[in-house]
């Protein structure tokens, strides 16, 4: 195996009020390669959930990416984690994608860790995949992308009945009480990080691990996110895509959202809101939840993404 080089990383982004502050992540790059995945987390999560620190063998995302040969940066985004905390009406999907975009635009040039990426993969998870949705679309500034928990039509009806009554502001859980966030703030409520799994074939201890790891979202970001919807910037995708789905994800499959019944039926669905020269491929997994590559069927799901990121974009 090549060495392995990780590195904790501070990238100075600049948002649209012209206040500034760092995105934080952790940069891990094996001898000799060039193309790295920037690993984008999803709503009330942070860089922790491609890198669980529980049986990394079976569960990190980054551990399966670096065994394939390609460098990761797992981020937190904006608004969560360690990284800048703007007011939370700053924290939208368009701030989003621009910090992202500044992130890649370094990682290009090579003035992050003095390393220069010829090659960029974005990889998302739930509302971190519509981000790398958007900026792919907006700043056609990437080579591949990779969708997971996330589809172009929502499961309004589990979205309203499960994931809103879940949460609560962020400062009423004593986590986050001495945070300074304001109002605007979410994360969950005590005991629903199970919302996120189907529990049947999850391990307890990742569920348990998730609840103590669990961070920040704002609502001003998933009411950013809702005009996308109609303002598609997927049309302007035409790049290899792969969507990573759960048959039986309760936030973006079912109820007039994506068929997620078998992975032709997820291209199927997906395939109309990318552009016309993309190349879709799909792939669902029986029996997870939302956060799909955390369930037991981890290791197969991570092996199939890299696979399939190999048959796009070598390496180096």
């Amino acid at each position: 195996m090549e060495p392995l080089t990780c590195t904790d990383i501070r990238v100075p982004v600049t948002i649209s009020d012209g206040s500034s502050g760092p995105i934080v992540g952790r940069l891990c790059v094996p001898a000799g390669t060039t193309t790295v995945q920037l690993l984008v987390h999803g709503f009330t999560y942070s860089r922790y959930y491609w890198d669980l620190p529980y049986q990394p063998e079976k569960y990190s995302y980054v551990a399966a990416a670096n065994r394939a040969g390609y460098a990761t940066l797992s981020i937190d985004r904006l608004g969560s984690g360690e990284s800048y905390h703007p007011l939370s009406v700053l924290v939208t999907l368009e701030n989003n994608a621009s910090a992202l975009n500044q992130v890649i635009q370094l990682l290009r040039s090579g003035e992050l860790d003095g390393k220069a990426f010829k090659k960029v993969i974005l990889v998302g998870h739930s509302y971190g995949s519509g981000v790398c949705a958007f900026t792919a679309g907006r700043y056609q500034n990437v080579d591949a992308l990779v969708v997971t928990g996330s589809s172009h039509r929502l499961n309004v009806p589990n979205l309203v009945t499960r994931l809103i009554p879940a949460a609560k502001p962020a400062v009423e859980d004593p986590k986050f009480a001495s945070s300074g966030l304001d109002l605007g703030y979410f994360t969950t409520r005590a005991g629903q990080r199970k919302v996120f799994y189907n529990t049947d074939n999850t391990d307890p201890k990742v569920i348990e691990l998730d609840e103590r790891l669990k961070q920040t979202g704002t609502g001003e970001e998933l009411l950013t996110a809702l005009p996308e919807a109609l303002f598609n910037h997927s049309a302007q995708i035409n790049i290899p895509v792969l969507a990573v789905n759960a048959s039986d994800d309760p936030f973006f499959c079912g109820h007039l959202s994506a068929d997620c019944s078998s992975s032709t039926a997820l291209i199927a669905s997906e395939r109309p809101f990318y552009g016309p020269h993309a190349t879709l491929d799909a792939i669902v997994v029986p029996d997870a939840g939302h956060d799909v590559t955390l369930a037991r069927s981890a290791p197969q799901t991570l092996t199939a993404i890299q696979d399939w990121v190999s048959q796009q974009v070598k390496p180096s």
